[in-house]
C-alpha cells in the first residue's frame, strides 16, 4: 500500500492511467466500429443483421427472428481479428431487452468465424433460462455447435445493464457478471478446466445468438476491453483533502512504478 499526495485533477488521471495499462479497448464514444470485422454467419443465406451506435456511444448488434429452421437461430458478432491471444482477460458492458430468449456475451480463442465452423470459447449470459435473474454460461463451440461446459443461476432480479468478464490461462476458464451498481463483486460466477484437446488461441470478440429460429437478437455492447491479464483496478481505500491537494491510499501491485503525472 502506497500514499500519494496529489492534486484532485492529478489523481483522477491517474486513476484512468491505470485502467488503461496494457490493453485494448472501445468505449464507441466515436460511434464508429474501427478495427473490428462484423460477422453475420446467415448472410449467405440472404438474413441481414445490423451493427448500429445508439446514442453514438454504444454498439448494439441485432438480426429478426427469420423462422427457417435449417439455417439456425438469429445470430451475429464482430471481432477484433488481427490480435490473437493465449491467456485472455475481457470485460464488456451489455444492455438488452430481457423478454428477448437470447445468449448474449463474449468469445475467445475464436477460429474461422463462419456457418458452420466457428470454433472457441464462449462466456454467455440469458436472462429467461432460470428465475429470477437467468443464466451465465460458459460454452466449447466446435463448427457453431456450443457444449455447455459450465454454468451459473443468478439468484436475484437484475437490471438490464450488466458487465460479463471472461479470463483463460491455459486450460482454465473463468467468467463474472456483474451489475453496475457493483463492479466489484459479481452477482454470478464459475469455472472450468478443459482437461482434454482445447483450442490454445485465437482472436476475441462480441455476440449473441437466439434460443429459437423465430426469436430475434437484440444486445447493446459498451465499454470492451481486452488484454492477456486483467489490468490493474485503481482502489481507493481513503482519502482527506487539505486545502487544494489530496491524501491518499490506494492498493497497489508489486513491480509497477507510481508516479504523478
Amino acid at each position: 500500500m502506497k500514499t500519494l499526495r496529489n492534486s484532485l485533477l492529478h489523481l483522477i488521471m491517474l486513476g484512468l492511467s491505470f485502467i488503461s495499462l496494457n490493453a485494448q479497448s472501445d468505449d464507441f464514444e466515436d460511434g464508429k466500429d474501427n478495427g473490428w470485422t462484423k460477422v453475420n454467419t446467415l448472410a449467405g443465406q440472404g438474413v441481414p443483421a445490423t451493427w448500429t451506435f445508439p446514442n453514438g456511444n454504444s454498439y448494439n448488434i441485432a438480426m429478426e427472428g427469420h423462422g427457417i429452421e435449417p439455417l439456425g437461430p438469429p445470430r451475429a458478432g464482430s471481432f477484433i481479428q488481427d490480435i490473437t491471444y493465449e491467456n485472455f482477460y475481457i470485460a464488456v458492458d451489455i444492455n438488452f431487452d430481457s423478454s428477448i430468449d437470447q445468449n448474449m456475451g463474449v468469445l475467445a480463442r475464436v477460429k474461422e468465424p463462419g456457418l458452420a465452423t466457428l470454433d472457441g470459447y464462449g462466456a454467455v449470459y440469458n436472462p429467461r433460462d432460470a428465475d429470477p435473474g437467468g443464466r451465465l454460461y460458459i460454452l466449447r463451440i466446435d463448427d457453431e455447435a456450443g457444449i455447455v461446459m459450465a454454468e451459473a443461476d443468478i439468484e436475484e432480479a437484475v437490471s438490464e445493464n450488466l458487465r460479463i468478464v471472461f479470463r483463460g490461462k491455459g486450460r482454465e476458464l473463468k467468467t463474472e457478471l456483474y451489475t453496475q451498481e457493483d463492479l466489484l463483486n459479481p452477482i454470478a460466477a464459475t469455472e472450468v478446466f478443459e482437461a482434454g484437446e482445447f483450442f490454445e488461441s485465437g482472436f476475441l470478440g462480441v455476440f449473441s445468438v437466439s434460443d429459437d429460429v423465430s426469436v430475434p437478437i437484440d444486445v447493446t455492447f459498451d465499454n470492451y476491453i481486452a488484454a492477456e491479464e486483467e489490468p490493474y483496478r485503481f482502489e481507493l481505500i481513503g482519502a482527506t483533502i487539505e486545502g487544494n491537494e489530496m491524501n491518499i491510499e490506494f492498493y497497489s501491485k508489486p513491480c509497477l512504478l507510481y508516479t504523478s503525472p
